[in-house]
């Protein structure tokens, strides 16, 4: 069954005519820009049992001719769709289930129930403009501007947007047009197909809250090969919760955006033992400005959903604490509106855009922004997935058990380097555990993940002690004092519950034995 592979992409539809008139698009067109109506009708069973399988079926006019067409698997990292495609003309505007395939896609329909549960859901109501493109390394492709809306019942959706579809050679170059045209057109990455937008606009649902996916490496690959999948996990991750982040007020996704990018940060810190540190470069500094955009708004939803929330429990009506809840609720909306600028600003697309070129590049890794011929790929590179995996795991673990020695007598500092310690030996064994035995794998990461959350616990009555440094001056300062107080004195109780609860959770860490 053959693979669609496309980098979609999203514009306002104020931008279509500069995109058109773009130079750079003129002249890598073979041919000139074809426009077309089309009309789709998407078909379900009231359980959406098509979607819970990963599955789109749709019957699409194209003129007065009707294509039956099967979508499913697959994947969507920084924008590019990778998926399995199906398709045969059909008479009309009926499903012709005879000419669906005998494929892992197609024996979902084997069940005569299913198929008579099949009905109309939603449909899509566009027109398409296309034209050909050819790349100086002669990849080609086909570029599709689509233009209408999305329709459920009596809802609509408007969009807007292009799909670059490859038709042969590099994903490369299909990226580096998007960030050749970027300065002119407002382009986002679409990380959600039409047919999903449909689900969404038909059921009333918001975009789903996605957690971190298992690492699918296996023992063959490289550690040059384990990185990429690893990093494409993470950028998954990333990117799944972004519309969620932007169209949502759930803290659930920024917060899952945050992990991902503790995830990605680590997965770099983790492989820069495999290359040349100075291909990362150019990576972290733009990670590590979205994580500093991203922070303290995450800081800030902890300490006011969580432990502020829960100290104004145990004293209602306390007018000063009121007071100082929405004052601190003003600080976290300021925080959350500069997080969800820079997740919809021009630089973290582009920031997007050259992750996803890095990643498809032939010669690999290369630095963003930098020639694909500068790639360094060195010996340790070649090495063995698990070979690689065991040493750094191992090291890892002695760093943990060098503060386990002298915990009693850490500082804040201290636990708060263990703390980072631990959550890189956690990133670290979830990126790898298909290499090792299931069973002790999940018992490690558990008692991991244990030990992270009462370090976290004692970093969160820190950081409340930070956040409300942060606050401005109030004209009831000794009101502010008193709620303060409170909060602080609250912190350091909660802090000397965890740090008993601490030698518990690393006693049970210390009985379970590494899986390397």
């Amino acid at each position: 069954m053959p693979t669609e592979i496309e980098l979609k992409l999203r514009l306002p539809a104020d931008s279509i005519v500069r995109l058109q008139r773009h130079p750079l698009l003129k002249s890598l067109s073979t041919s000139r820009p074809v426009a077309k109506k089309i009309h789709t009708v998407y078909y379900d069973t009231s359980d959406y049992d098509l979607k819970r399988n990963n599955v789109a079926f749709r019957l699409r006019r194209i003129g007065k001719n009707w294509i039956q067409s099967i979508k499913g698997g697959g994947s969507a990292v920084a924008g590019l769709h990778q998926r399995y495609e199906w398709e045969a003309p059909v008479l009309g505007a009926q499903p012709e289930f005879k000419k669906i395939p005998n494929s892992a896609l197609g024996r979902i329909f084997d069940s005569d129930t299913l198929c008579e549960q099949l009905r109309p859901l939603f449909t899509t109501e566009f027109k398409r403009s296309t034209r050909s493109l050819r790349f100086m390394d002669h990849t080609e492709a086909e570029l599709c501007l689509d233009q209408g809306k999305i329709v459920a019942g009596n809802v609509s959706m408007p969009f807007c947007e292009i799909e670059l579809e490859l038709k042969s050679g590099s994903p490369l170059p299909l990226f580096q047009l998007a960030l050749d045209l970027l300065p002119a057109v407002p382009l986002r990455l679409e990380s959600v197909s039409k047919a999903e937008r449909g689900y969404r606009l038909a059921s009333g649902d918001k975009p789903p809250m996605v957690k971190a996916a298992q690492v699918s490496i296996v023992t063959e690959m490289s550690s040059g090969e384990a990185f990429q999948v690893i990093v494409r996990n993470c950028l998954d991750h990333l990117h799944s919760n972004e519309a969620g982040m932007l169209e949502c007020g759930d803290i659930e996704y920024l917060h899952q955006m945050r992990v991902a990018l503790r995830r990605v940060r680590s997965a770099f810190s983790i492989f820069s033992k495999a290359f040349s540190k100075s291909a990362f470069v150019p990576v972290t500094q733009e990670l590590k400005w979205l994580s500093g955009q991203l922070g303290p708004a995450r800081d800030w939803d902890v300490f006011v959903t969580e432990t502020l929330a829960d100290i104004c429990t145990q004293f209602p009506g306390h007018a000063e604490m009121m007071v100082l809840q929405e004052k601190c609720e003003q600080i976290r909306r300021h925080h959350n509106d500069v997080a969800r600028k820079a997740i919809g600003s021009t630089r973290y697309t582009e920031m997007m855009l050259r992750l996803g070129a890095w990643l498809n590049a032939e010669s690999w890794p290369v630095p963003p922004g930098l020639p694909v011929s500068t790639g360094l790929l060195e010996v340790r590179a070649k090495m063995p997935a698990k070979e690689f995996s065991t040493g750094l795991l191992a090291h890892r673990h002695k760093q943990l058990k060098k503060y386990g020695r002298k915990l009693k007598n850490l500082s804040p500092r201290a636990l708060h380097s263990m703390r980072i310690v631990a959550k890189k030996q956690r990133y670290a064994a979830e990126f790898f555990a298909a290499l090792y035995p299931h069973g002790k794998t999940k018992r490690y990461i558990k008692s991991l993940a244990e030990l992270q959350d009462v370090l976290g616990g004692m970093n969160d009555t820190v950081v409340a002690g930070q956040l409300l440094s942060e606050l401005p001056a109030g004209e009831n300062r000794s009101g502010e004092h008193e709620a303060i107080g409170i909060v602080l004195g609250w912190a350091a109780s909660v802090a000397l519950a965890e740090k008993t609860k601490l030698n518990r959770t690393w006693a049970g860490f210390e009985r379970n034995s590494p899986f390397w």
